[in-house]
């Protein structure tokens, strides 16, 4: 397999390119995917935080004989709700103003194109091939370690 950027030859396991750093996994989320689980996370949040704010008041008013520490309560965790939902709604509404920007997209075609330009490499001719170096012998490299060193003569 080869890299689509850099045209180095790579592992079909690895996730990156050794040679440029580019992402060889593809995306599998499609735009309408990821908006849909946003909106259903939004409505699981919103409806099971009043569910649970309904049952803890109807508990808390039949235990307490005063109900202005309940309403207190009340408040802030309508505060804090309010605050979880409205971070939410901002970040489905930044995910269409993208969409609409044409900034992102899911589908791969596009997000191929988006990217740098792809390398075409030329095909190697015989005169770009590297010489062919003969390895090393062990016995040479043996054989100049052990020889003697004269001890008269130091530098």
């Amino acid at each position: 397999m080869y890299c689509e950027r850099c045209g180095k030859k790579i592992d079909e396991a690895l996730n990156y390119c050794n040679g440029c750093g580019t992402s060889l996994k593809r995306e599998t989320g499609s735009y309408r995917t990821v908006l849909t689980m946003m909106i259903a996370a939004l409505s699981v949040v919103g409806i099971t935080g009043l569910g649970i704010l309904i049952g803890l008041l109807a508990v808390l008013l039949d235990r307490v004989s005063r109900p202005e520490p309940v309403f207190a309560f009340a408040v802030f965790y309508l505060a804090a709700w309010f605050g979880v939902c409205f971070m939410m709604m901002r970040q489905i509404s930044k995910l269409i103003d993208a969409n609409i920007a044409g900034k992102i997209s899911f589908d791969p075609e596009k997000s191929r194109q988006a990217g740098p330009p792809l390398v075409q490499l030329p095909p190697r001719t015989t005169a770009q091939l590297e010489e062919y170096h003969q390895p090393a012998s062990v016995i040479e490299n043996t054989t100049r370690t052990l020889d003697e060193v004269p001890v008269g003569k130091r530098a």
